[in-house]
């Protein structure tokens, strides 16, 4: 599973560092426009630093929306996998008493892998690590179903049998892939250049009016800077404030099937 650069560093942190950024570049500005100062083209850069926040927060909106969305997806494929599972598990109750067993017992240890699966946090040799049991153990009941269906005995519980499995092993196909599709890394640091742009503009616009009104300009970089730092969070969900602690209760449910 390859990991950005970005992935690597806490978003709190991220954003912190873009909000000193923002400070740092409105005051360099600042210091910029009292230099040049000209009122007479106060009007014109005025215009042209709502251009440069409008398209800020025009991007701001786009990629927390972009987040938010892979958020939603991220939850809806456990909710779903957890659904495949409790669905495979109940069929095997179609299968003969030594059949069945067997097959519970191999669910019981899947049902575990998958709830290690995401208990393993963001280390990404330890997902894969997870993830690798929980095909193994899949590839095993799949092996056992498989087997089972040569027997005309068994034609009514592989017709069931089979679609689940596959389901549920497509299910957690689906949801590694959700956790690896992130927004662009380019994106987000085009995001971070362009916030830091603009509040220099804002500083500069600002000091050829000959007016610097400090609490606007720190609470627009805050601002910026919170939004960035719930964009990071939504699109990390193994880490952070928002995650999946939820929808993943859902698998961890699933124990109450073997006792």
């Amino acid at each position: 599973m390859k990991t950005d650069l970005l992935f690597q560093i806490d978003a709190w942190i991220i954003s912190l560092l873009l909000f000193i950024l923002m400070i740092s570049a409105t005051f360099i500005g600042v210091k910029i426009g009292n230099k040049i100062n000209n009122n007479k083209q106060s009007k014109k850069n005025l215009t042209e630093t709502s251009a440069h926040i409008g398209l800020l927060f025009f991007l701001l909106a786009f990629t927390f929306g972009m987040s938010g969305s892979r958020y939603d997806d991220r939850r809806a494929i456990v909710v779903e996998e957890a659904n495949d599972i409790g669905t495979a598990i109940l069929r095997s109750d179609l299968y003969p008493d030594s059949e069945r067993e067997l097959f519970r017992k191999d669910f019981k240890q899947y049902v575990e892998s998958r709830i290690a699966y995401y208990q393993v946090g963001s280390n990404t040799k330890d997902i894969e690590k997870a993830d690798s049991i929980s095909q193994t153990i899949s590839s095993r009941l799949w092996h056992r179903a498989s087997e089972l269906s040569k027997e005309p005995t068994n034609l009514s519980a592989t017709q069931q049998m089979i679609p689940a499995l596959n389901t549920m092993i497509d299910a957690s196909t689906s949801r590694l892939a959700g956790e690896k599709a992130k927004v662009p890394e380019s994106i987000l640091m085009m995001l971070f250049l362009l916030a830091i742009i603009s509040a220099f503009y804002s500083g500069y616009s600002e000091a050829r009016k000959g007016k610097i009104d400090w609490l606007v300009q720190i609470g627009f970089c805050l601002l910026v800077s919170l939004v960035i730092l719930f964009t990071y969070d939504l699109d990390r969900p193994r880490r952070g404030f928002v995650n999946l602690d939820g929808p993943n209760q859902n698998i961890i449910e699933l124990r109450k099937n073997f006792k």
